[in-house]
């Protein structure tokens, strides 16, 4: 009897165990009101692949680094079979927890142009989403390219589940329909 309360408790205690700040690893998955499925798929040179699937088909993948010290790292992206590398790596988020007013950013090189993303945590703003209610942290990211491309965001991060939605400055937005944890 002792023996299974204790397997019992240890099953407990895997089962209770928290997801990352920054939930990472082979098999975790995001489904947006897009269509767009985000997938852990695989590990290649120390890097995790994240994949975006449309209708279950591959369509570009990122390559993340998840470090304590430097947080998320965006080292390269996939498309197709060609893989094209940021050079420095580009700091998506910063090493947690997020704080109210924290600004991180960086420049880089990437398929010939030089890019710089600045990202700041704006406000915490409590959000529904097909996926459930939260209290998310609104991050604003922005990032220019020299080639005259630009980008701005409102990302909706939730720590131990991921981005619940994604805004634009126009007023559209993509929510988290589903989020899966390997088993």
């Amino acid at each position: 009897m002792k023996r299974f309360l204790t397997l019992g408790l240890l099953l407990a205690g895997v089962l209770a165990a928290p997801t990352a700040y920054y939930p990472n690893g082979i098999g975790y998955s995001w489904t947006y009101s897009s269509g767009m499925e985000q997938v852990f798929t695989r590990e290649q040179n120390g890097m995790l692949v994240l994949e975006r699937r449309l209708a279950r088909q591959p369509v570009s993948a990122d390559l993340l680094r998840f470090t304590p010290d430097k947080g998320v790292l965006l080292e390269g992206l996939i498309v197709g079979q060609a893989v094209q590398r940021y050079n420095p790596p580009l700091q998506l988020y910063p090493p947690p927890p997020l704080v109210l007013g924290q600004e991180w950013g960086g420049r880089s090189n990437f398929g010939g142009q030089r890019v710089a993303l600045l990202g700041k945590v704006l406000r915490i703003e409590g959000v529904s989403v097909p996926a459930g209610r939260f209290n998310a942290y609104v991050l604003r990211t922005s990032t220019v390219t020299s080639g005259g491309g630009s980008q701005v965001m409102e990302i909706f991060f939730v720590p131990g589940v991921g981005i619940v939605r994604y805004a634009t400055p126009d007023g559209a937005t993509v929510d988290l329909v589903k989020f899966s944890v390997p088993k």
